[in-house]
């Protein structure tokens, strides 16, 4: 079976029940040789624990609907996204808010890609300090950003 994207994402929202601060970040559906593995990568406005991570796990496992699909076929992996991992939605970003990350963007006024620290997020827009100024960027524009890591 192929699902699409959305397809998958509303079998897996439903399994964060109630829940509200656990959002859906990622999710993937590969073929193997025993069926399919399903790696979900979810986050929480308040940072992820890995209990939250098992009960999402154990909901995916007792309530995952999807049409065709036999659970007993599926491997299902339930992570955080890490610091590597590209941010795409006002949600994750407003989780890093205080943190210098590097974006990329397809705004043709600013420098690309732009490097600061992102100081607030709305469902339009992101605003980032670079030096002493701010910078608003429309959010359909960010293509993804990277957390900078400090050493």
């Amino acid at each position: 079976m192929n699902w699409n994207d959305e397809v998958l994402r509303t079998g897996i929202e439903h399994c964060f029940g109630d829940a509200e601060d656990i959002f859906l970040v990622d999710v993937k559906m590969n073929a193997s040789r025993r069926g399919y593995q399903l790696i979900v990568k979810c986050d929480s406005d308040s940072g992820i624990t890995i209990d939250q991570l098992a009960r999402v796990n154990r909901s995916i496992h007792n309530d995952l609907i999807l049409p065709g699909l036999d659970i007993e076929q599926v491997s299902v992996e339930v992570t955080s996204p890490g610091a590597s991992y590209p941010v795409k939605t006002a949600r994750h970003f407003r989780r890093l808010i205080g943190h210098p990350m590097n974006i990329e963007h397809r705004s043709e006024t600013v420098q690309n890609p732009l490097e600061g620290e992102v100081i607030a997020a709305t469902e339009d827009t992101l605003t980032v300090k670079v030096e002493n100024e701010e910078v608003l960027l429309n959010l359909a524009d960010v293509i993804q950003g990277k957390v900078k890591m400090r050493w």
